[in-house]
């Protein structure tokens, strides 16, 4: 199926939920969604269209967290990438988790490294960081400090050779 139809398909199916939709390249599409609609959008992209999710991934933006879900179409080779934002202050969206069990880890991940609320997640225990990790402090957002983080004492770590770098 060429990537024109497939553009046609999602508009048909997802409608008014889809907020914009582009096209960067051969065989990827992006659409975006309100963050109370990626459930939906999500289970007509992953039921529906019979896409499989290969993983999601977060953004860490100004506006708040960009959470995107890869869907793949095995025959047609074509990449689905469904995009929402978890705004600032509160960075919540519903829980893609809620509606199919191969989100799950993936959102417990991007709560633990980005500070998201998945609304309706089914299991929102801890999987990556420490026990001891501190409440609030998030990894992989931009506002994270570099060092000296109070209340966890990593392994000493020697500060590397800059010399190491170059392999040639």
């Amino acid at each position: 199926m060429a990537d024109k139809q497939y553009i046609e398909i999602l508009k048909e199916k997802l409608g008014e939920l889809i907020k914009d939709i582009s096209q960067p390249r051969e065989r990827r599409i992006y659409l975006v969604v309100d963050r109370n609609d990626v459930q939906e959008a999500a289970r007509i992209i992953f039921y529906d269209l019979k896409f499989r999710l290969c993983t999601a991934s977060g953004i860490d933006t100004q506006a708040g967290v960009e959470i995107i879900y890869h869907f793949y179409q095995d025959h047609d080779r074509m990449m689905v990438n469904l995009k929402t934002l978890a705004p600032r202050p509160d960075l919540i969206t519903k829980s893609v988790g809620a509606v199919f069990k191969a989100a799950e880890w993936i959102e417990r991940e991007i709560t633990e490294l980005f500070g998201v609320t998945f609304e309706g997640h089914p299991d929102p225990r801890k999987l990556l960081l420490a026990d001891d990790w501190p409440e609030g402090l998030y990894p992989l957002r931009s506002d994270y400090p570099q060092k000296d983080v109070e209340g966890f004492n990593p392994q000493d770590v020697e500060e590397p050779n800059p010399d190491a770098t170059h392999l040639l």
